[in-house]
């Protein structure tokens, strides 16, 4: 049984989670000395990829991205500011990291509740979450030829991980609704963040 309706604040989030994504993909562009049309699409990718991968697997059409629109409008636009005016900017920066941890609690979330909605069972919850919210970078990752970031030593699709496993522990336990959506999302930012700055990771080979 679902636990009700997203609420309207999860969404905003959602929104957020899509302009910061874009804005660590615009970023790599840069790094790689992408042209303006590289960065944008690259910041779209990172921003809407993990989605729209998720919702091809589900046949949910049209996918979200292109449902609601603003999506696609935010990461776009997202990606071409960064591309003027984010040259100073670090991807290591503090707040860029604790925005993307943000993203990616929400990201889990939606994921996880969009594969429920699909009547999924505790794997295809699981594989659908982590794809939602890590999706995006493993395609960046593609697209410039690089190591996909969640394949490396830090805590970052484990995060992931641990909170749609939260989203199945937590109904057993009685706790459902917003409760549990607000308990997903802050408890995967606050394992990647804990993990970030503890320097903390899993073992490497």
């Amino acid at each position: 049984m679902l636990p009700g309706p997203l609420p309207a604040s999860i969404h905003l989030l959602d929104l957020f989670g899509t302009a910061v994504f874009a804005l660590t993909g615009a970023l790599r562009a840069i790094t790689h000395r992408l042209d303006l049309m590289g960065a944008v699409v690259l910041g779209v990718v990172t921003a809407l990829g993990g989605g729209m991968v998720r919702d091809a697997l589900l046949g949910r059409h049209p996918p979200a991205a292109f449902a609601d629109q603003a999506y696609l409008i935010i990461a776009a636009v997202t990606a071409f500011l960064t591309f003027f005016w984010g040259r100073r900017l670090n991807e290591q920066e503090g707040w860029i990291i604790a925005f993307d941890a943000l993203g990616l609690g929400v990201f889990t979330l939606v994921g996880a509740y969009v594969a429920d909605q699909s009547g999924l069972g505790a794997v295809g919850i699981l594989f659908i979450a982590m794809l939602t919210a890590t999706g995006g970078g493993v395609l960046r990752a593609v697209l410039v030829t690089e190591v996909p970031f969640i394949l490396r030593k830090e805590i970052y699709a484990s995060a992931s991980f641990l909170g749609a496993a939260l989203y199945l522990l937590l109904p057993q336990l009685g706790i459902d609704g917003q409760p549990m959506f607000w308990a997903v999302v802050i408890v995967t930012t606050g394992v990647r963040l804990g993990s970030w700055r503890l320097g903390l990771h899993l073992p490497q080979s």
